[in-house]
């Protein structure tokens, strides 16, 4: 048992890489042009990830087009996530749109990953038990002596 506790973080980090790979998988940011019908209605469970022309990268909730900027919500940088402030944003000074959208593909990269994954698992288990049994079959003999034949 100690064995799985000095390796606890190697068994998170494989955790928190094949749940993110999981969460992630199915979703992909598509680029969008920025035509006003696209953005006609300020619907809240919308994002659209915003690459200005300056190299910065700007996440906007909830966004419309108004005249001749985009108007959204935007999380106050050193808040929580939750505290949102509005924003316009020229849309001369935004270079790309990116909206996220579902992607087929990612169902067999999940698939594949979850194979991957259980072989991880697998392969992790099964040299902690060849550990194991080591230690403790060097253990249960320990003092005894083996006439040589």
């Amino acid at each position: 048992m100690t064995l799985f506790r000095k390796h606890i973080d190697f068994v998170r980090l494989v955790v928190v890489l094949v749940a993110g790979t999981f969460l992630s998988a199915c979703m992909t940011w598509q680029t969008q042009s920025l035509r006003p019908e696209r953005f006609h209605s300020a619907d809240s469970t919308q994002a659209v990830r915003l690459t200005l022309t300056s190299g910065d990268r700007i996440m906007v909730h909830a966004p419309v087009i108004t005249r001749d900027s985009l108007v959204g919500m935007q999380t106050r940088s050193g808040a929580s996530p939750d505290s949102l402030e509005r924003v316009s944003i020229p849309l001369t000074a935004i270079r790309k749109a990116e909206m996220k959208t579902n992607d087929p593909a990612g169902k067999v990269r999940v698939a594949a990953d979850g194979l991957l994954a259980t072989g991880l698992v697998v392969a992790l288990v099964g040299i902690a038990v060849v550990v194991v049994a080591e230690r403790a079959a060097k253990s249960a003999f320990a003092g005894w002596k083996f006439a040589a034949e």
